[in-house]
C-alpha cells in the first residue's frame, strides 16, 4: 500500500508528548494501527485522569502527622473549648436556633481525637492509637456531663424540631460523615492548608448528636440518648475510616513493620465494624422511608376524597402509630358522613400498602355549610383589612397629634420668653410720669469665657433731670415693678 502523506502538526499526541508517526493500517510488528491509536488514545485519557485526581502534590506527610498527634489532646484550652461549644449547641438545641448550632461546631475541637484514631491505625503507631481513643472518650464523657448539666439547669428544655432531627440516625448521616471526613484529611495533608475543616466540622455535625444524647439521658428518655449516640458514633466511626483510607492511599510511613497477614487482619477488622455500624442505619433509613412513603398514601387518600371541590372537607389529619395497629384520625368539616360510607372509606384505606391494620376516624362538625365557611373566611379576610386600615389611621393620627404637642411646647415656650411691654407700659407711666421711653428685650450677653447667654434688659429714659438720690430711688422702684409683673427672675437696668 502506497503511504500517505502526513502533517506532523495534526498527529495525536503520545503520552510522552510526543507526536505519534502514522503507521499502516496493518503492520506485523504493530497489529492494527486504529487499535494502536485506541490504546494510545486510552493511556493519554488515564493519565490525565491521573494528573487531576493526584494527591501527591503540595503532600507533607510530616506536617500532617505533627498537626494531628498536636491536636488530639482533650486537656487545657481544648477541654474549655469542647465544654464551652457544648454550652452552645445545647442553647441552640433547646432555642431550636440551627445559626446557634452552627457556631457551637464551628468551636468544637471534637474532630482532632478521631482524627488521631484514623491516623494510628492507618500507621500503626499504637501510641498515637492509644492516646487518642482515650481523649476521645475524655471528650464524650465531658460532653454528655455538660449538657446533661444543662438541660437538667434549663427552664425550657422542649423536644424542638433541632433535637427530633437527631434522634433518627440513617446511612445517609453515615454517607456525610465518610465524604466530610475525606475532605478534612486531605485538607490537613496540604502544605497550604484551606479552610475546608470549619466546613467538615459543620457537615458532619459531631457536636449536636452528642448534646441530644445528653438531653436524652437528663430527662430519661433513653430511646432519644441512645439513638443520638449511635449517630454520633456512626459520624465518628466513618470520619475516622476516611483518615486511614486518604493515609494508606498516601502512603504514609508506616511507625512499625506490619505484615502482609497482619495488614489484612487489620483490613478484615475494619470492614466488619464497618457492616455493623452501618446496618442499623441502614434499616431505620428503610423505616424512615416506608413512613414517608405511607404519608404520601394517606396525602393521596385525602384529596382524592375530601379535595377542595368536595362537599365534605378534611382540615387536618393524624396517624396515631402503636406496636401492632395504627389510626388514622381526620378532622372533617361539612355534613354528616353516614356509617356505610365509613366503612367504605375504612375498606378502601385497608387496601394502601402499609395502612391494612389502620382504624379510621372521622371528627366532623355536623352540618356546617362549607359555603358559608368560605363565606365566613371571606368576611374575615376583609375584617383583617379594614382593622389593618384602621391600624393606619391611628397610627397617622397618634404621628400628628405628637407632632400637634412638639408645636405647643415650642409655642408655649415662646410665650414665656416673650415681654409683656404692651401691657407694662400703661401702668409704669401711670406710676411713673416722668418717664419719657421705655424699652424690654432680652439681649445677648457675653463675658467672653462663659457661653452666650440672653439676660432681661430694660433701658428707659426720664423726660427731667433728677438728682442722683431720685435717680436711685425711682429706677430701684420701677425695677422691682418691673420685675414683679414680668415675673422676671433676673433683670437689669440701663438708663441713657
Amino acid at each position: 500500500m502506497a503511504d500517505c502523506d502526513w502533517n506532523r502538526d495534526n498527529l495525536p499526541l503520545a503520552p510522552n508528548g510526543y507526536p505519534m508517526e502514522p503507521l499502516p493500517l496493518n503492520d506485523p510488528q504493530q497489529g492494527s494501527g486504529i487499535r494502536f491509536h485506541l490504546r494510545a488514545l486510552w493511556s493519554a485519557i488515564t493519565e490525565w485522569f491521573h494528573d487531576l485526581l493526584n494527591l501527591t502534590d503540595g503532600l507533607d506527610r510530616e506536617g500532617t502527622i505533627f498537626s494531628i498527634k498536636s491536636g488530639k489532646t482533650i486537656r487545657g484550652s481544648n477541654a474549655w473549648l469542647l465544654m464551652a461549644s457544648i454550652m452552645i449547641a445545647s442553647l441552640g438545641l433547646d432555642l431550636n436556633s440551627p445559626a446557634v448550632i452552627i457556631g457551637a461546631m464551628l468551636v468544637s475541637p471534637l474532630m482532632n481525637p478521631i482524627l488521631g484514631v484514623g491516623l494510628g491505625v492507618a500507621i500503626n503507631d499504637q501510641e498515637t492509637l492509644s492516646i487518642s481513643v482515650r481523649n476521645f472518650g475524655i471528650a464524650i464523657t465531658i460532653a454528655l456531663v455538660t449538657s446533661v448539666v444543662y438541660f437538667l439547669a434549663t427552664p425550657l428544655g422542649d423536644l424542638t424540631d433541632e433535637i427530633k432531627a437527631r434522634t433518627a440516625p440513617t446511612f445517609l448521616d453515615g454517607l456525610v460523615a465518610i465524604f466530610g471526613g475525606l475532605a478534612g484529611i486531605i485538607s490537613l495533608t496540604r502544605k497550604d492548608k484551606s479552610n475546608a475543616i470549619p466546613g467538615v466540622a459543620i457537615a458532619t455535625a459531631l457536636m449536636p448528636p452528642l448534646c441530644v444524647s445528653g438531653y436524652g439521658i437528663a430527662n430519661g428518655n433513653w430511646q432519644i440518648a441512645l439513638n443520638a449516640f449511635y449517630l454520633f458514633f456512626l459520624n465518628s466511626f466513618f470520619i475516622a475510616i476516611a483518615t486511614f483510607i486518604i493515609i494508606r492511599w498516601l502512603k504514609f510511613p508506616l511507625r512499625a513493620y506490619q505484615s502482609r497477614e497482619e495488614s489484612r487482619k487489620v483490613r478484615n477488622w475494619l470492614i466488619l465494624f464497618s457492616l455493623i455500624i452501618v446496618i442499623p442505619s441502614g434499616f431505620i433509613l428503610n423505616e424512615l422511608y416506608q413512613e414517608r412513603q405511607v404519608d404520601v398514601r394517606i396525602h393521596d387518600f385525602i384529596e382524592a376524597r375530601f379535595g377542595k371541590e368536595a362537599q365534605v372537607q378534611c382540615l387536618d389529619y393524624t396517624l396515631m402509630r402503636g406496636d401492632s395497629s395504627q389510626q388514622l384520625v381526620l378532622e372533617l368539616i361539612g355534613p354528616n358522613i353516614p356509617l356505610d360510607s365509613i366503612y367504605k372509606l375504612e375498606e378502601q384505606l385497608h387496601q394502601l400498602k402499609g395502612l391494612e391494620n389502620t382504624k379510621l376516624s372521622l371528627l366532623q362538625d355536623a352540618g356546617v355549610d362549607i359555603g358559608m365557611v368560605k363565606g365566613m373566611q371571606l368576611e374575615l379576610n376583609n375584617l383583617g383589612q379594614v382593622i389593618s386600615s384602621l391600624d393606619t389611621i391611628t397610627q397617622e393620627r397618634q404621628k400628628q397629634k405628637s407632632q400637634l404637642t412638639t408645636l405647643t411646647k415650642q409655642i408655649d415656650s415662646l410665650q414665656r420668653r416673650r415681654l409683656p411691654l404692651a401691657d407694662l407700659a400703661k401702668e409704669v407711666k401711670v406710676v411713673f410720669p416722668d418717664l419719657a421711653e421705655m424699652s424690654l428685650a432680652r439681649l445677648p450677653k457675653t463675658d467672653f469665657v462663659s457661653p452666650i447667654r440672653e439676660t432681661p434688659t430694660l433701658l428707659i429714659h426720664w423726660d427731667r433731670k433728677k438728682n442722683a438720690r431720685e435717680y436711685s430711688k425711682d429706677e430701684s422702684r420701677l425695677k422691682e415693678f418691673v420685675q414683679l409683673r414680668s415675673q422676671l427672675d433676673t433683670l437689669i437696668l440701663i438708663r441713657y
